[in-house]
């Protein structure tokens, strides 16, 4: 078993005259890493004045900004099958990937897009029903194909993120990187988003929430065997936080049904782990992100 990395903390949304104050806060709780969330790592490129101010209270609170998320809307994920989607896409991550070789980060996560887009989803020029891997499989190969070469020379590594739909369980994401076979390719587990899926004593997926049934045929869920045991090998990266299974709510650890040390252990085995990042919801530690430093700590992380 290998020790497991520093873990990564957010520090929330904040305007530039916040940064100082939630950097600082983190810092005195012994946190050394930082994440930026995708309208932080954008700002970094759109706003000179809250890269300034950011860069230079990184350095003032010896923190590194170490891992980041890049958009992810519906539009913005790899395989959205929204007609001329793959342009705006590539461009989008371009400049994520940019921003984070600036920024010295290490490792950048992808949402891969909804295949069924109905209701609230449907884009403009009407709903799309059919759930098709297929489809989905074919442009997420497509687009990494052409970024892996950019992001190699960049230093950064893309992490696709399991999530909740037929198109980001772990047994679909597994083989697109197991057949690149790239070291600037991986997976990032996403704590929270494994539980949704995962069959529990006593759990219904009529239960789960209607935004999440919906993506699936017939808006119902299947739910899987442990997501983390099929992805274990390709892991670079973990997005940590709890839930009840049932809805997504970022919650800390210890406040849901996730069985932490059961997870902690394999982490300790997944050999190409690079980091861990707390993805608390902001409304569970406001302007102090530095608790989330102690629960983490509580439950068995390093910070």
């Amino acid at each position: 078993m290998n020790p497991l990395p520093t873990l990564t903390c957010n520090y929330g949304p904040a305007t530039i005259e916040q940064i100082p104050a939630r950097l600082e806060n983190l810092a005195v709780t012994g946190v050394k890493r930082i994440l930026l969330e995708p309208k932080q790592l954008m700002a970094t490129v759109d706003d000179p004045n809250y890269r300034k101010v950011l860069r230079h209270e990184l350095d003032a609170n010896g923190l590194t900004a170490f891992d980041a998320h890049a958009l992810h809307d519906i539009i913005d994920s790899f395989g959205c099958p929204i007609p001329g989607a793959e342009k705006h896409i590539l461009e989008v991550v371009r400049k994520a990937m940019h921003a984070a070789s600036e920024f010295g980060i290490r490792t950048l996560t992808f949402h891969t897009g909804r295949t069924r887009l109905i209701n609230e989803y449907a884009p403009a020029g009407g709903p799309i029903e059919d759930v098709d891997l297929d489809g989905a499989r074919s442009r997420i190969m497509r687009e990494l194909e052409i970024l892996l070469p950019e992001t190699e020379k960049l230093g950064v590594i893309f992490a696709l993120e399991n999530l909740f739909m037929p198109s980001s369980t772990a047994k679909f994401l597994t083989p697109i990187v197991r057949e690149f076979n790239h070291p600037f390719l991986g997976l990032n587990y996403d704590s929270g988003h494994a539980l949704l899926l995962e069959r529990l004593p006593g759990k219904d997926p009529a239960q789960i929430g209607e935004w999440i049934r919906v993506g699936w045929p017939d808006n119902t869920v299947t739910l899987q065997d442990d997501q983390l045991d099929i992805m274990l090998d390709h892991v670079v990266t973990a997005h940590l936080h709890d839930n009840h299974g049932v809805n997504d709510q970022h919650l800390m650890p210890g406040e849901g049904a996730a069985n932490w040390p059961h997870i902690i252990e394999r982490l300790k085995r997944a050999p190409r782990l690079v980091s861990l990042q707390s993805e608390v919801m902001p409304k569970y530690y406001g302007d102090n992100p530095g608790c989330q430093a102690e629960r983490f700590r509580q439950v068995g992380f390093n910070v």
